[in-house]
């Protein structure tokens, strides 16, 4: 029994090493806030797989949060990307939904963070995408997030995450797509410029187990006018 144990834990190892690849994600964005209720952003992003030696995916995206009450907004977002298809180029759009809530623990230096997405991608509008298109599925995606601030070290913030991808389509698809796991440091440095790096520990569930291990750099600057103030932490 001990044998066989062993040789099923040993070919399973063996058999997810065939399938991992270690991604290099690099970003730009600017953020603005409009009054104290609605707040912008503009992202861009490319992302390099096959250990990080081949581009992958390269995209602009423009959002928009509404805060309802204290600490719940609402917001969408629409992403153009372009993706490798092994030899050329294909593009695809993206619309989110997005609801999100934040809950700061007194006295702990702790803020929670959770966001619901539902998220659909297409090539095609309408009947075409479903004609031509009919892989390309709409996903729901629920985040959690752990960040803490000291208040002596304001500067340097850690967290941790987790995320969960669900197909909505196509039907009779039973449990997860994928999973995230993260961790990392947001900076904010001075004059409103801020940086992030992040690991990602990413299964994906296919037609065969697809493990990544994606690395995350992120430059964001905050737009300054009367217009566009920075929120306060």
């Amino acid at each position: 029994m001990r044998r066989l144990l062993l040789s099923t834990l040993f070919i399973s190892i063996f058999g997810f090493s065939q399938n991992q690849d270690a991604q290099l994600w690099t970003g730009l964005g600017l953020k603005a806030n409009i009054g104290d209720k609605v707040s912008l952003k503009y992202e861009t992003q490319a992302r390099f797989y096959k250990n990080a030696s081949t581009l992958r995916t390269y995209y602009n995206e423009l959002s928009v949060d509404y805060e309802l009450v204290k600490n719940l907004s609402i917001g969408t977002s629409y992403r153009y990307s372009r993706k490798d298809r092994e030899g050329y180029f294909a593009g695809e759009n993206r619309i989110c939904l997005n609801a999100d809530y934040t809950h700061k623990i007194a006295k702990t230096g702790l803020r929670f963070k959770t966001r619901a997405r539902y998220q659909l991608a297409f090539d095609r509008v309408g009947v075409i995408n479903d004609v031509i298109y009919p892989n390309i599925r709409s996903t729901f995606r629920w985040k959690f997030d752990l960040k803490y601030k000291n208040s002596d070290f304001k500067r340097v913030m850690p967290f941790v995450g987790y995320e969960l991808f669900k197909s909505i389509q196509p039907a009779g698809v039973n449990g997860l797509d994928a999973y995230r796991i993260y961790v990392g440091l947001d900076f904010d440095l001075p004059k409103r410029h801020e940086l992030g790096i992040k690991y990602i520990y990413e299964l994906d569930h296919g037609n065969q187990q697809n493990i990544t291990h994606n690395y995350v750099i992120q430059y964001n600057y905050s737009l300054p006018s009367k217009l566009f103030k920075k929120k306060k932490d």
